[in-house]
């Protein structure tokens, strides 16, 4: 039975039922009748317009962060930093910024990260005892940021990115949250990363690599999230596990602030190694 005729069919169910029953009996019955009829080639997301919904959600603030990055290997603390994350957005670009404050021999040392419409993504580092700027490779999972352990691709979790080649795998619950999991292939590795963003808010909850056999090279959690007074949801605890090395990283947000204004020279790849933004 074709849609036009199972309508015609269901009018008149309505109609009998109206004299039957009365007029209190015909709402309910058309709803529910109605209801039946839909098109059930509802739309689903794709992976591309979950990530804008990432992005449009979570970036598009401005915010300044403290953190203590922490490095274990098995029990053993092996490294312990306190620096400063601060994000600028605006119209669709990212500009995030990472100074280091402590230990004593870290201090000054600092990063920038650019994500430009229609842009190639990049990176650049400040090393204080040069006062020397240079380039970074955006995404060389070898680059350790300032010996914390943590890569270019942790830091870049921090601010929203486009993901070619991204498509939806399935659906799951982590951690109490229902979850899209998206597949993105890395061509360059042959293998592939896959990201866990919750329904609810379209948070990144989970973020694992992958080698080319699907073996599991890193993987970054959020293990806590707190409100922000818009409201919002942020990452106050992340977990990054590096199984071959046996080493555990958490990243802890001890203060944060959001919706402020940020200098420009903050972002600016030729001020931000000496640029004086606290005060």
């Amino acid at each position: 039975m074709n849609c036009r005729e199972r309508c015609s069919r269901q009018g008149l169910i309505v109609a009998y039922l109206t004299r039957m029953h009365g007029v209190k009996w015909f709402a309910p019955v058309l709803i529910t009748l109605f209801v039946s009829v839909l098109p059930m080639d509802i739309h689903a997301m794709t992976a591309q317009e979950i990530l804008q919904q990432v992005t449009k959600q979570n970036f598009n603030d401005n915010f300044r962060v403290a953190v203590t990055v922490k490095a274990f290997k098995g029990n053993k603390l092996i490294s312990n930093h306190a620096l400063w994350l601060i994000a600028k957005v605006n119209q669709g670009n990212s500009g995030f910024f990472v100074d280091f404050d402590e230990p004593k021999e870290s201090k000054g040392l600092r990063f920038l990260f650019l994500e430009q419409a229609g842009q190639e993504r990049a990176a650049y580092m400040y090393l204080p005892a040069t006062g020397k700027t240079m380039p970074l490779a955006v995404d060389d999972p070898s680059v350790d940021v300032g010996g914390t352990g943590l890569t270019t691709e942790d830091l870049q979790g921090f601010i929203g990115k486009t993901e070619a080649g991204a498509t939806v795998l399935k659906e799951e619950p982590l951690g109490g949250r229902e979850c899209y999991v998206i597949r993105i292939p890395n061509p360059e590795t042959k293998g592939e990363r896959l990201l866990w963003v919750s329904k609810d808010g379209f948070l990144v909850v989970k973020n694992q690599q992958l080698d080319e056999k699907g073996k599991v090279l890193r993987t970054f959690m959020v293990t806590e999230f707190f409100k922000t007074e818009q409201g919002k949801e942020f990452p106050r605890e992340e977990e990054i596990t590096v199984p071959a090395k046996g080493i555990r990283i958490t990243v802890r947000q001890d203060n944060a602030v959001f919706g402020i204004e940020i200098p420009d020279g903050v972002t600016d790849p030729e001020k931000f190694g000496t640029f004086q933004w606290k005060g």
